[in-house]
């Protein structure tokens, strides 16, 4: 039976230098027909592939210039933190080990220490650099961040080339250097390119290991692993791979001659111990990065369960609101291609890894891995966000991809392994009712890989076709269209570093157009303008519940108020989706932008990638179904205005957010408002709505899961203990255990909900 992308070419069997029926050796390369490209070839192709990479890095750092502080909240906090910090002296030295004296623990663990302490050191070397504020890290952090994402890009090429040929090693590095979600979270100092550099340095210590099974590797990939966990807990799931390679060591499955050489005996011995010792190394450099996280074990305990239940909406956060009822999974495949990697690249990244994960597997075992693999904990993951379901999950995505490296060919073997960090983390993080777009960087470099493996495939398999020469040529043509789409789409992203900020931009029209002393309302919840002295701001509070006081409160405001100031999409573009939360709200937003209030538009501020004429503009109006505002309908600011739907907040809302400024025209007075909302809108809510209760429970129920009066009574007649069980009858005793035994069983069926 044929496998799922069997070589048209018979005579060999990729990756195993197996002769022909005539005893000669044949071996092909994947990454094209015919020879290899050479090695001086490739270093030199890579070198202009890095210069690339950091050019499109480290344009436009300082991208915020014209802000106290760095609009993006996750880079603020860090930094904070940075600031926070101070470097001991020999004096302090014993306080380290007191976590509640120590000058360097940072009492703050939602992201782990090691990012924090990289820039606190880094910062100490920036004091003797011409030009840079010693007490603002941004500018030291972002290159901090554009290099580790650079070191990524050469990592690629490195397992590429390992795996499979320098071609597609040089072809995957390129990928990611031009990869916009690659580029835009360069400029931010948020731990992701950190992150997924550590990621991707120990998935390739660990195909070395799974090839050689050398104790050096084991070392390198625990290094590598301490340290992405004291970047961010997140990154647990790669504890996988960790067991897969040296699984792989130990029965010679790592497709290389060298590796099933030993006795089988003597290959298991040596994977165990190396295990052990690449485990100890793991400890020591999380514990060497993050001291704290043991120190001061309370606090960090408090903060990763927190951050669990945040991405779970366990916990009600305002800013998480946006992602209800967002599809699991396609949520992120979508944001991902469009935006994070623009369409062609996005089309290439997620059919690479479909490709990858059933390369080399006859049709059936494709078939069984997807649905045992796949299919089935992606169902318990969307049926339960809790950790034992995370748990099993993860148990059956890994152990199903394990039972196929066996029957897999010798040369995707390592795309498997690759794999198995791969697809638990995006089962477990894909089902995550939060779904920011960077939690996809740590893998993003593996889905360009396997789609750089995949072209290389098609690209060889079109050279064994009758009609090689036009196959080949059409198959050029759509490639250099869609490389060339990509990198202009990657350069185009420039366009916003190369323009100033528009909050920096609105806040400087704002103070030549209009009057001192003006009241402003902005909204919380979301940045504040720069450079606004002399004015009068107050806060329109929307994420509360809506109700009577919150409409009275927002009617005198919009009353006296002479503009209204909207930061971004945050509160717009979700409370409007929550019609059953917030009818007020919705019904808010609809009649400003619509001018049912007596405001209108008086100017607007955005940026939007845009090269040569050419604009990708995002829709912030369609998804929550407003109006657009008179002067913004069918807004096109470039020649060529491409309109890409809904971006992620987190994916604008940092570098381009888009801000509208409102004046109030009509004066409209209070009661005159409040009816107007309240009419349109139906009333207030009802009920309970996620984790806020919005109305006040009944009196009958205000005890909650106590018993009224009433029915303490009517338990209270049945008769005391001895009144209903006779301690001489034995009977009675076995009635008891049975009522014990069915108790603890319906407990232990609650319990997974429960917890």
């Amino acid at each position: 039976m044929m496998s799922v992308g069997r070589s048209v070419d018979d005579s060999a069997d990729a990756g195993d230098a197996r002769g022909a029926s005539g005893g000669a050796v044949r071996r092909f390369t994947l990454g094209g027909a015919g020879p290899d490209i050479s090695g001086r070839a490739a270093y030199w192709g890579l070198a202009v592939v890095l210069l690339v990479a950091l050019a499109l890095r480290l344009y436009g750092l300082d991208w915020d210039e014209g802000f106290d502080w760095t609009p993006h909240p996750d880079e603020r906090a860090i930094m904070f933190k940075v600031v926070e910090l101070s470097v001991p002296g020999l004096a302090e030295l014993p306080l380290l080990l007191d976590a509640d004296e120590s000058p360097l623990n940072p009492r703050w663990f939602p992201y782990g220490s090691f990012p924090i302490y990289v820039l606190k050191f880094t910062g100490v070397f920036s004091e003797y650099i011409p030009g840079l504020d010693p007490n603002d890290p941004r500018i030291p952090g972002r290159v901090v961040s554009a290099l580790a994402d650079v070191a990524t890009v050469a990592l690629v090429y490195a397992l590429g080339a390992m795996a499979w040929s320098r071609r597609v090693g040089l072809l995957a590095s390129a990928l990611v250097a031009v990869a916009v979600i690659h580029i835009q979270l360069s400029h931010f100092f948020a731990v992701d390119t950190l992150m997924g550099l550590f990621c991707f340095a120990t998935v390739l210590f660990l195909a070395r290991v799974a090839r050689s099974g050398r104790l050096s590797d084991s070392l390198l990939a625990g290094l590598f692993l301490g340290l992405g966990l004291a970047t961010k807990i997140s990154v647990a799931p790669i504890l996988a791979a960790y067991f897969v390679a040296h699984f792989m060591a130990a029965f010679g499955l790592g497709g290389s001659e060298d590796s099933r050489a030993a006795p089988l005996a003597d290959r298991i011995s040596v994977a165990i111990g190396n295990a052990i010792m690449g485990l100890l190394v793991i400890v020591g450099a999380f514990l060497a990065a993050q001291p704290y996280a043991l120190l001061d074990w309370g606090r960090f305990s408090a903060d990763i369960i927190e951050q669990s239940e945040m991405v779970r909406r366990v916990r009600d956060y305002p800013y998480t609101r946006q992602y209800i009822d967002t599809t699991p999974y396609l949520y992120h495949i979508q944001q991902l291609s469009v935006w994070g990697l623009g369409l062609p690249l996005g089309i290439v990244a997620w059919a690479g890894t479909l490709y990858a994960a059933v390369r080399g597997l006859r049709i059936w075992w494709a078939a069984g891995y997807l649905l045992v693999g796949v299919c089935l904990p992606a169902s318990i993951l969307m049926a339960s966000g809790s950790f034992a379901a995370i748990l099993l999950a993860s148990a059956i995505a890994v152990g199903a991809l394990v039972a196929t490296i066996p029957a897999r060919r010798a040369d995707t073997r390592i795309a498997a392994l690759a794999l198995s960090w791969v697809a638990p983390y995006f089962l477990i993080t894909g089902a995550f009712d939060v779904k920011f777009m960077r939690y996809m960087i740590p893998i993003t470099p593996f889905l360009l890989l396997f789609g750089a493996w995949a072209l290389a495939d098609v690209w060889r398999g079109a050279g064994r076709i009758r009609g090689r020469i036009f196959a080949r040529a059409a198959l050029g043509l759509v490639g250099a269209l869609a490389l060339a789409a990509t990198l202009f789409y990657a350069v185009s992203y420039l366009g916003i570093y190369g323009e100033t900020h528009p909050a920096v931009r609105a806040g400087e029209w704002i103070q030549a157009n209009v009057p001192r002393d003006s009241l402003i309302l902005r909204e919380h919840w979301d940045e504040g303008v720069p450079g606004l002295h002399g004015y009068e701001f107050r806060d329109m509070e929307l994420y509360n519940p809506d109700g009577e006081a919150k409409l009275s409160d927002m009617s005198e405001k919009l009353a006296s108020a002479d503009y209204i100031l909207l930061y971004s999409n945050r509160l717009y573009g979700t409370i409007p989706r929550l019609p059953e939360r917030y009818p007020v709200g919705r019904e808010y937003y609809r009649m400003l932008f619509a001018g049912e209030l007596g405001y209108e538009l008086a100017a607007h501020f955005g940026a939007y990638p845009n090269l040569l004429g050419v604009g990708f503009v995002d829709d912030t109006f369609g998804r929550p179904e407003l109006p657009a505002p008179s002067g913004l309908d069918g807004y096109a600011p470039y020649p060529m205005t491409v309109n890409m739907g809904f971006a992620d907040e987190s994916f604008s809302v940092y570098d381009h957010p888009k801000l509208l400024l409102f004046r109030n025209e009509a004066r409209l007075d209070s009661s005159t408002i409040y009816d107007r909302i309240l009419e349109s809108s139906g009333g207030f809510p009802t009920g309970d709505f996620g984790l806020l209760t919005l109305a006040e429970p009944e009196s009958d129920r205000s005890n909650m899961l106590m018993l009224t009066p009433e029915q303490s009574e009517a338990r209270q007649a049945g008769g005391t203990w001895t009144d209903i069980i006779n301690p001489e009858r034995g009977a009675d005793w076995v009635s008891v255990a049975i009522w014990l035994v069915a108790a603890e069983v319906m407990a232990l069926i609650a319990f997974p909900l429960a917890f």
